[in-house]
């Protein structure tokens, strides 16, 4: 009897020690989940956590399986109620639009296009140079109607830029209102841009510029933002892509020494793009016209900045349109969505692509929206 009753013991306390490695894998979970709610000026480092959201998603989700597939449904409900108590989080980190997303014929006279594109100052991610320039041609390819550049030949004209001063005429045919002359952030339009607005400067930079652009259905007032950046050195990058090859995951003092770098420049980046954020939500809350703002946010969907920014009148293009995560971001092993293109007006964005050139090391992202009808309401 005795050896029956220490037998039974054993599974009730495997399944104490399951429920409890559970409870903490949805504890991670949840903080990087919500981390960007968080105030990254007072609590850097839970913003932070918010970039090993798609990790804790994978592992939380792989929990749940194993948990179902050894027939454990108790401890299975623990990470399910984590997943559903951060649904919010998880359909804009990767959402779920399965409708098709095709523009009507009869709806085409109703759409317009914006491009959202850091071109790394035209330069070629494989360090050839290519003739004619790739990221140049994808731009012209592309026929967006709006095309905001963000590291688009900083503090120079942008006809005295190698690579674009090539094309210029081609570019000015497609785009002839353009500008440019201030930062690295520029606005190509078909459509004639009324005036400069507003800019975010910050840190000797300026982080953003808006424009009223007279478009058919309306003026709407159009930001590119370039974010700060972390501020990785070459020897940054180099050795974190050297840690994150699976070979040299164990060398703990290296991991140590990258693991400090990588914290304190993050932490430092997202104290900054806090205060940008906050910048921009002014501008935005400043003026009752349509809005759209995209760029290089170099933050994740669910941020501090970028959920300053969403306010609550916003919507973002990619949560509303696609289906499945996607990253915008290629290089150094940092594969992150930071690209955003968000908007509120008398419109909707109906699809929203990712380009594959890479050619710079971020990808493009054009989203396609549709002026209402008369009559017609928008979700605001």
């Amino acid at each position: 009897m005795q050896k029956q009753r220490r037998h039974s013991r054993i599974p009730a306390l495997l399944k104490l020690i399951g429920a409890i490695f559970s409870a903490m894998v949805a504890v991670v979970y949840l903080a990087s989940a919500y981390g960007g709610m968080a105030d990254p000026v007072t609590s850097a480092k839970l913003s932070v956590l918010g970039l090993a959201y798609p990790i804790a998603l994978g592992v939380t989700v792989l929990l749940m399986v194993v948990w179902l597939c050894m027939r454990l449904w108790q401890l299975a409900l623990i990470p399910l109620l984590a997943i559903i108590a951060s649904w919010g989080p998880l359909t804009t980190f990767s959402p779920i639009n399965f409708a098709g997303n095709d523009v009507a014929e009869a709806d085409s006279t109703r759409t317009f296009r914006v491009l959202t594109y850091n071109v790394m100052n035209f330069t070629d991610n494989t360090g050839v140079r290519h003739t004619p320039n790739r990221t140049i041609q994808h731009i012209l390819d592309c026929d967006a109607d709006l095309v905001c550049l963000q590291e688009a030949a900083q503090e120079r004209n942008f006809d005295k830029v190698e690579y674009v001063s090539e094309m210029l005429e081609v570019i000015r045919e497609k785009y002839p209102y353009y500008h440019n002359y201030r930062s690295d952030v520029v606005l190509l339009s078909k459509f004639p841009i009324v005036n400069e607005v507003d800019s975010v400067y910050f840190d000797n930079h300026i982080r953003s510029v808006g424009w009223d652009v007279a478009m058919p259905g309306d003026t709407v007032r159009v930001y590119s933002c370039h974010l700060e950046s972390i501020g990785l050195t070459q020897t940054d990058k180099h050795l974190y892509r050297q840690l994150t090859k699976l070979q040299n995951m164990s060398s703990t003092s290296d991991l140590d020494e990258v693991r400090g770098t990588l914290v304190t420049k993050l932490a430092r980046a997202y104290r900054c793009r806090s205060l940008q954020a906050r910048l921009l939500r002014d501008l935005i809350e400043a003026t009752d016209r349509p809005v759209i703002l995209c760029g290089d946010f170099n933050d994740t969907p669910g941020s501090f900045a970028y959920r300053t920014i969403m306010g609550d009148d916003m919507r973002d293009a990619y949560a509303e349109c696609a289906l499945g995560p996607t990253i915008t971001y290629h290089c150094n092993r940092f594969y992150f969505r930071i690209d955003h293109i968000l908007y509120r007006g008398n419109f909707d964005a109906v699809k929203i692509e990712r380009g594959t050139l890479s050619a710079s090391d971020h990808y493009p992202l054009v989203a396609t929206f549709k002026w209402a009808a008369d009559g017609d309401d928008t979700n605001e």
